[in-house]
C-alpha cells in the first residue's frame, strides 16, 4: 500500500492534472509519475504548462473571509470555516457534528489537515482563475486519495447570512 503523505506539492498537482485534463474515466494516474522520465515528460509537456496558467495562489485574506463548502464526487461535504490563526472549524451539512484542525498556505496553495469520524485527512486546494470553484487533492488515513472541489460560500449581499 502506498504512503500517500510521501507525495511532494508536485505529485499533487500532477494528479489533479491528470484527473482534470487526461482522465476522463474518473481513474487517478499515479503509476504513470512514479519514474522521473515520465515525470519530466508531463512537467514540460504544453498541456500541463497551460493547466497550471489556469490555476493561481489563494492569499490568506481570502481564505478566511469566507466559510468553505467542500464536497467528493460522491457527493459528501463539509462546511470549513477557516480562523485567522490558523485553526479550522469543520461541520457537516447534515448532522450537528463539529471538528477542529488547522490549515497553512504554502506557495499559494491551502493545505488542511483535520481528523473527521475518526480519519485522517491531508486536503490540498488549488484555486482555478476562470471561476470560483476550485480543486484539491484528498489523501485519507494515508492509504487512498481522491478529488474534491471547493467553493467559496459569501455572505449575503443583502439581509443576514445563514452562515457567519
Amino acid at each position: 500500500m502506498p504512503l500517500y503523505s510521501l507525495l511532494t506539492e508536485l505529485d499533487r498537482k500532477m494528479i489533479l492534472f491528470s484527473y482534470e485534463k487526461k482522465s476522463k474515466n474518473n481513474k487517478l494516474m499515479f503509476s504513470a509519475f512514479t519514474n522521473d522520465e515520465s515525470r519530466s515528460y508531463v512537467l514540460t509537456e504544453g498541456e500541463y504548462i497551460l493547466w497550471e496558467l489556469e490555476k493561481r495562489q489563494l492569499t490568506k485574506r481570502e481564505v478566511i473571509a469566507h466559510s468553505w463548502l467542500i464536497t467528493s464526487k460522491d457527493n459528501h461535504s463539509l462546511l470549513l470555516c477557516f480562523q485567522d490563526a490558523n485553526c479550522l472549524n469543520i461541520s457537516s451539512l447534515f448532522d450537528n457534528e463539529s471538528y477542529s484542525g488547522d490549515w497553512r498556505l504554502e506557495n499559494g496553495i491551502l493545505k488542511i489537515h483535520f481528523n473527521y469520524q475518526n480519519h485522517d485527512y491531508d486536503i490540498n486546494v488549488i484555486a482555478n482563475n476562470n471561476r470560483q470553484v476550485h480543486s484539491a487533492v484528498q489523501i485519507i488515513d494515508d492509504s487512498s486519495v481522491d478529488i474534491l472541489k471547493v467553493v467559496p460560500v459569501s455572505r449575503a449581499k443583502y439581509g443576514n447570512a445563514l452562515i457567519k
